[in-house]
Parts: structure tokens; sequence; C-alpha cells
């Protein structure tokens, strides 16, 4: 799979899932830091799986918690469902890496 594709299945698949659970109010501006925080770590995380330069499960904990982070910080979601939406997220699509 390429880039493109790869990028457009990971955003499909985890926006729907930040959404969910952001509080109401906030799920807009969920939807639209999901997004930002993919495109922030996905090219990252593709190279250096691709340069070999990190294990998998290194990168994958560096782009939950940078992504964790945007939930928190920027998003504002609290401390619980930033974790969650982090955590379900990255957890159903690295699951789904080994599928795809």
């Amino acid at each position: 799979m390429n880039w493109p594709a790869a990028f457009a299945l990971t955003a499909a698949i985890e926006l729907p899932l930040v959404v969910a659970v952001a509080p109401r109010a906030l799920r807009r501006r969920a939807a639209l830091d999901s997004l930002a925080a993919n495109l922030l770590t996905h090219p990252l995380a593709w190279y250096l799986l691709a340069a070999e330069l990190l294990p998998w499960t290194a990168i994958e904990v560096g782009v939950t918690a940078v992504e964790l982070a945007v939930y928190r910080f920027v998003t504002r979601l609290p401390w619980p469902r930033a974790v969650l939406a982090a955590l379900l997220a990255n957890g159903v699509t690295a699951a789904l890496s080994f599928v795809v």
C-alpha cells in the first residue's frame, strides 16, 4: 500500500473514533484536530517505518503520545477522553495494519 492510500485509510478510521469519544460540543473541533494530528504524525511514522529507523512498537507509542497531547491540549478533551481517543484510534489502526 502506498502512503496516500494508507493515510486516507488511517484518517477514515481514526477520525470517527475520535469524534465518537469527544463531547458533543467538541466534536467538530475533534474531527479537525484528528485530521491535523494525523497529518503531523503519519508521514513521519511512515518514513521511520520504511527506513527501519525505529521498531514498529516505538513508532506507535510515539504517534499515540503525540496525538494524545493534541487531543488534550489543542482539542481540550478532558484527560480520560483524550487518553481514550488516542488509545482507541491508534489501537484500532495498529491492529488493522496487520490485516491490510
